[in-house]
């Protein structure tokens, strides 16, 4: 059994990404615990008896022709990396403490570009005290670069997937879709929001927006429950407009499947909803917050309030 497959039928192009982390976590076996403090989150979640808090991990990379392209200045690439990263911790509501930082370069990868890469990725973490305090370098194939970030931090309580209940409501900040227009590498992760939330009682769960919201509001709610949209309220990007404009795809359709939001989906309680909005849109008054839907019963699916319609699960995956 080699790395490359003699058939196609074996190889990684016919699997889905889910596909794909499922064969690996069930191969780690025991190696691997089950959720929270396993794969199926945006975090790993531990508890930490000492200090009665949480210890949360994750953990994620940028690649070139990937996640950025030749365009792209170090200092962006550097910072994307990070606030990925800082994006799952924000929807668990962590702080951020260390991070090990490792990167697979080619031979001909400019130098002051790495350099510029780094100065970037050091001053996005510096902003929220994260420090970075080792890694590894290794030789690629020429043209290719890698970098992954491994981040740690900590909270006295943690917000997770899969821990709404029927009838909670369903919100997100800021505005979805057209992010390939600039905001994939001019995010700022959320943080100071997914901590504030993450103090709230009557927010039930939270996730980040990474792959679209098509696709990360099912991995939110779980296969036990279902969710309704109003895609009339839906926030849509200017940059989601100007992409429908130049593609003739809809700009609702931007909004759920593009990706690379780094935006924020959580719910919260029905009797403590509209206090939550208020009082969010208080202490964040430059970050927008919309009511987008509800929790229902179900089986992991999302509808269309207007017509009961489905809406498929399509956003971005690494593989099919």
């Amino acid at each position: 059994m080699g790395v490359i497959a003699s058939q196609n039928s074996r190889s990684l192009a016919a699997l889905s990404e889910t596909e794909i982390i499922q064969r690996v976590v069930a191969a780690l076996a025991d190696a691997c615990p089950p959720f929270p403090a396993g794969p199926g989150g945006d975090c790993a979640i531990f508890e930490n008896h000492a200090e009665q808090k949480y210890r949360v991990s994750s953990i994620d990379s940028v690649i070139l022709a990937r996640h950025f392209d030749l365009t792209c200045s170090g200092a962006n690439a550097g910072r994307k990396l990070v606030q990925r990263n800082l994006s799952d911790l924000a929807a668990a509501g962590a702080t951020p403490s260390d991070a090990l930082l490792s990167f697979i370069a080619g031979s001909d990868i400019d130098s002051d570009w790495l350099e510029d890469f780094a100065h970037g990725a050091g001053r996005a973490a510096a902003s929220v005290g994260l420090k970075i305090v080792g890694g590894d370098i290794a030789r690629g194939t020429p043209g290719t670069f890698s970098a992954t970030l491994a981040i740690q931090g900590h909270s006295s309580r943690v917000l997770t997937r899969h821990t709404c209940q029927v009838g909670d409501i369903i919100f997100v900040t800021g505005k979805l879709g057209g992010a390939i227009y600039g905001h994939h590498l001019n995010f700022i992760a959320r943080l100071k929001e997914g901590q504030w939330l993450c103090g709230q009682n009557a927010v039930t769960s939270c996730t980040d927006l990474s792959d679209g919201l098509a696709k990360d509001l099912p991995g939110l709610i779980g296969n036990r429950l279902n969710a309704r949209l109003d895609l009339s309220v839906l926030p849509i990007s200017e940059d989601a407009h100007a992409l429908a404009k130049a593609d003739g795809k809809p700009a609702v359709d931007h909004a759920l499947q593009d990706g690379e939001d780094y935006e924020l989906l959580f719910t919260a309680s029905p009797a403590q909803a509209d206090l939550i909005a208020a009082t969010f849109k208080k202490s964040f008054p430059q970050t927008p917050l919309s009511q987008i839907g509800k929790v229902e019963a179900g089986k992991g699916e999302v509808f269309s309030l207007s017509d009961n319609q489905p809406i498929a699960p399509g956003g971005f995956s690494h593989f099919g």
